[in-house]
């Protein structure tokens, strides 16, 4: 009895305009690569990236799949994607990613117009394994005009990324 109430809940917020989701077009199946063998819609952080260390784009056998491989030796990476999407305070983006390989690494957000990082971190392990960021766009000096998803990948880590998802919920 209670699901379906909290399934009513949620219905009922929907239709009312309280609550309104919209899923971004981030290209986190990586399945079309530029001439640089960069995913479409994406770059790698002139700022964050480790001249030593490596960015693929591979086939996961089997599957029919591709994955994001950033390897990382002494620099943290930054992965981006090229659009930014409107966002503002109260806002919550959520960030799914089916993850496997060694080190840490994380889902977060730039925040826009000043460049803040929003973040939540993982430790990858060697079977793939979905983690999720709920990342709430907080109150800030310098309003929220919008936010682009990042992939990050810590000094040392070699990190596969697949099936990267991310929603905007409107706090309205």
């Amino acid at each position: 009895m209670r699901k379906i109430l909290f399934a009513f809940v949620i219905v009922t917020l929907c239709l009312s305009g309280r609550l309104s989701a919209e899923e971004l077009d981030i290209k986190g199946g990586f399945d079309a690569s530029s001439a640089k063998g960069i995913p479409v819609g994406w770059v790698v952080s002139n700022r964050y990236f480790d001249k030593d260390g490596s960015v693929s784009v591979n086939d996961i056998p089997d599957t029919g799949k591709k994955s994001l491989q950033i390897i990382s030796k002494t620099e943290a990476v930054h992965f981006y994607t090229i659009k930014i999407w409107p966002s503002t305070t109260g806002d919550k983006c959520i960030i799914k990613a089916m993850v496997k390989g060694s080190g840490q690494g994380s889902l977060s957000l730039y925040l826009y117009p000043d460049g803040i990082v929003m973040s939540k971190g993982f430790q990858a392990t060697q079977e793939w394994t979905e983690y999720i960021a709920e990342l709430t766009i907080p109150d800030r000096k310098v309003p929220v005009e919008g936010l682009r998803v990042v992939l990050v990948v810590s000094p040392g880590a070699s990190i596969e990324f697949s099936d990267v998802t991310a929603e905007i919920v409107k706090n309205q």
